[in-house]
């Protein structure tokens, strides 16, 4: 369901950071080992063969509240995703601008979004999110508070319930897709399961991505 529809003329770029733990917390949660490793509680776990950190993400169902009443399922998704050439362009100074155009919320779950098989280190995919203006009937997002992370092959996110968010962003280009495995609580009533914002002509989100030597 489309609540809205922004117009964007007069918002700044956004320029996008690199995704941590604790600049993405008051959206969600990020998985990231690299971080939470050594920052966050662990434990040794299989005779001594793994650590385990613990709570990394959270996980909420709150379909309990939803007007329908109706029983929602954990669901394990995957998103085949690749790069969306036709909202991306090159910048003078060599980095790149996504034009963003829709944002998505679950009033009523978390989502949580694990990238396979993708290289560890390599820039892989942005995260953009909104805070919700309070004051807005609905709840709606804030345009003024855009906010990107850039996100490497081995970090995964979740999103918290409610949390204004844009669909996942490919920006490795040279690989014809990312599959996300993404898991979720639903119900099948559209109007319960997701909520979308459009904005035009869109908010652009800057980003800069790894230069590769040509090969001989």
């Amino acid at each position: 369901m489309v609540l809205k529809t922004f117009e964007t003329q007069g918002i700044s770029e956004v320029e996008a950071e690199l995704l941590t733990p604790e600049g993405f917390a008051p959206y969600g949660g990020v998985i990231s080992a690299d971080h939470q490793i050594s920052t966050t509680k662990s434990s040794a776990a299989n005779y001594g063969t793994a650590t385990k950190v613990h709570k990394v993400a959270p996980i909420e169902n709150a379909y309990a509240q939803c007007p329908s009443g109706k029983h929602a399922t954990a669901n394990w998704n995957i998103f085949r995703c690749k790069a969306p050439k036709h909202l991306i362009s090159n910048k003078h100074d060599g980095s790149k601008a996504y034009l963003s155009q829709v944002l998505e919320r679950h009033p009523y779950s978390t989502q949580t979004f694990v990238p396979m098989g993708q290289d560890l280190k390599k820039k892989s995919y942005l995260v953009i999110v909104a805070k919700t203006d309070e004051s807005s009937d609905g709840r709606l997002p804030d345009p003024d508070t855009f906010k990107a992370f850039v996100c490497r092959g081995n970090q995964s996110v979740t999103y918290g319930r409610g949390t204004w968010h844009a669909p996942m962003v490919v920006i490795d280009e040279e690989i014809p897709h990312i599959d996300f495995a993404v898991f979720i609580h639903e119900n099948g009533v559209p109007d319960e399961d997701v909520n979308e914002c459009y904005f035009r002509p869109g908010v652009s989100i800057k980003y800069s991505i790894e230069k590769h030597a040509a090969k001989l």
